[in-house]
């Protein structure tokens, strides 16, 4: 009976297991559709209107959410240190205290981007923004594409590796 149970158990833990992985590729994909509205709010808000930073991110911060809205957040009231610390910076510690450090294709390429924002002409900022808006929509479609099949994957090894174990032990 106690070998069932452990058994049991195995196979809990393996499904378990298979359950989170998933649901960290659905969280990364919102992240990913978040920063993408928000790089999209951005692009539109300064192409039309070249507002000074703070006011950007306060257009931002009201219709951005998730991480993005996080980060926009962080970044808005980090503005407040601007002059004792430069724009790059400020836009570095928001990044990493609001997304996970698991999803480096969106720190990468919004490292990038805040290297840009505020610094160049509007036409290098919108058009360094459509880079990294792009490269991001790619990393969504790739991870769109895979997600399934990984989940199957992952739920598949999963329970061949708790029933493998759980035959040994018994």
């Amino acid at each position: 009976m106690t070998k069932l149970l452990g058994l049991s158990l195995l196979l809990t833990a393996a499904l378990l297991f298979s359950a989170q992985r998933l649901s960290e590729g659905k969280r990364k994909m919102a992240a990913l559709d978040c920063f993408c509205v928000m790089l999209t709010h951005m692009r539109g808000i300064l192409e039309n209107q070249a507002p000074p930073m703070t006011e950007l991110l306060d257009a931002l911060s009201r219709c951005c959410e998730g991480e993005a809205g996080v980060f926009i957040l962080r970044l808005r009231q980090g503005m407040e240190r601007l002059g004792s610390a430069s724009f790059r910076e400020l836009w570095q510690e928001a990044l990493t205290a609001s997304v996970s450090e698991s999803d480096t294709e969106i720190l990468r390429e919004l490292d990038a981007l805040g290297s840009v924002l505020g610094r160049y002409d509007l036409e290098t900022q919108c058009a360094s923004i459509d880079n990294c808006l792009s490269s991001l929509r790619r990393s969504r479609e790739r991870l769109q594409a895979s997600l399934p099949q990984s989940g199957r994957l992952t739920f598949g090894i999963a329970l061949c590796a708790a029933l493998l174990l759980g035959v040994l032990l018994i």
